[in-house]
């Protein structure tokens, strides 16, 4: 059966981290992947009396070119990827979350997807977890729904510095031979990048991706835990 795949991430570059390996194998598989980001990436940086400003408009315009950049390495065409400019980062506290659940229902119902992959309920990153409690409620089980599969990812520089709540992995898939491919698609996020022993660091990337391999016989493997399956 062909599987239509929704992720939904808070930030460009979090699809990348948490799932770009299996973005780049369902795809390889002929399987359809949309990506829906429900704000920019980069206002956590600027005060707010700056967010009108022309260089930090520039710079969500960077952020959101890249992520479809990168999301074309993957190999995800560019009508099936949504940016936002208007909702600012690290804000999601600031906002009505009804907003989001009406966003992700509107894809649910317009596209009919079949899994969905989104952020793990306990991120330090406000946004990742308003994200997944939004997620939560858009997706609640109705007999109309086509939704067979609802699993959370891991975000370096967020999900692992919660060390009271580690992230509880219980699904790993195989990406041995897409790890390249998600390093490559993390390098079009200019700038994102950091010196090694930064979490998210080249070395680091490859290193997470060796270690859930380890955990699971593989090579190199991303973990995800499952929220809900359906097995009809």
């Amino acid at each position: 059966m062909n599987k239509k795949v929704l992720i939904v991430a808070a930030h460009p570059d979090d699809e990348v981290l948490g799932c770009g390996g299996i973005i780049a194998k369902y795809r390889s598989e002929g399987d359809d992947v949309r990506v829906l980001f429900l704000a920019e990436g980069v206002t956590s940086r600027y005060s707010n009396d700056e967010l009108s400003k022309q260089h930090v408009l520039e710079e969500i315009a960077r952020r959101n070119k890249n992520a479809i950049i990168a999301l074309n390495i993957l190999s995800v065409d560019s009508s099936q990827i949504f940016t936002n400019k208007e909702r600012y980062c690290c804000r999601f506290d600031q906002i009505h979350q009804l907003d989001l659940v009406k966003e992700i229902e509107k894809h649910i119902s317009e596209w009919h997807p079949t899994h969905l992959y989104t952020h793990s309920p306990n991120d330090v990153n406000i946004d990742h977890r308003v994200t997944y409690q939004a997620v939560l409620a858009a997706t609640r089980p109705i007999s109309s729904s086509t939704l067979l599969e609802i699993y959370s990812f891991e975000v370096l520089s967020s999900t692992e510095w919660n060390t009271l709540k580690p992230f509880m992995a219980n699904t790993f898939i195989d990406i041995s031979r897409y790890i390249d491919l998600k390093i490559s698609a993390m390098e079009a996020y200019e700038g994102e990048l950091r010196e090694e022993p930064h979490p998210r660091s080249k070395s680091s990337i490859e290193a997470l991706s060796r270690y859930r391999g380890a955990q699971s016989g593989l090579q190199y493997a991303e973990a995800f835990s499952l929220v809900r399956m359906l097995k009809l």
